[in-house]
């Protein structure tokens, strides 16, 4: 029973705090707050210049103004140092100006190419004990057919201690 009743009484004490807290009929609009008059106007100076919390806006439409009033600070005093007495420079000598040779233009010699080895179009190979036509293709990066035209040559055997011509 107890319970009950406890439970009944802050549920009472929630809704009557709850309802009291709202303040007005019509909880989506607040005419003290935002850039608004109240008869729901947009007021432009407003943004540039918030007013305090806890100021109401006025409630006639203000004409915008072009710029919010700004307090203007007073300019800072400034102190000029005393003036100096004009006193006529003593007029100096104008050093005597040799002109300058031109610089000659500095010609770098050109580097030498170096020297292109140039292998020869063909060797001479004396046959010896051993060597085919294939095995001297080969050797010198060739074919048996150049080999044979190179000599005029219509087969393969060659002698020893014979000297044949080989194309690169």
């Amino acid at each position: 029973m107890k319970r009950l009743l406890l439970s009944l009484l802050l549920t009472t004490w929630v809704t009557v705090t709850l309802v009291s807290c709202s303040g007005s009929k019509d909880s989506g609009y607040n005419p003290d707050v935002g850039p608004f008059d109240a008869d729901g106007n947009y007021i432009e100076a407003w943004a540039d210049n918030p007013p305090k919390r806890g100021t109401k806006l006025r409630k006639t439409n203000p004409k915008p103004t072009s710029q919010p009033k700004v307090k203007e600070k007073p300019a800072p005093k400034v102190t000029q140092p005393a003036p100096r007495p004009v006193t006529k420079p003593t007029p100096r000598p104008k050093p005597v100006v040799k002109p300058k040779p031109k610089p000659r233009p500095v010609v770098k010699p050109k580097p030498k190419p170096a020297p292109v080895k140039v292998k020869p179009k063909t060797v001479r190979h004396v046959v010896k004990k051993g060597d085919t036509l294939y095995s001297l293709s080969r050797k010198y990066r060739t074919t048996v057919s150049k080999i044979q035209k190179a000599n005029g040559m219509s087969g393969t055997i060659i002698r020893d201690g014979s000297t044949l011509v080989i194309p690169r």
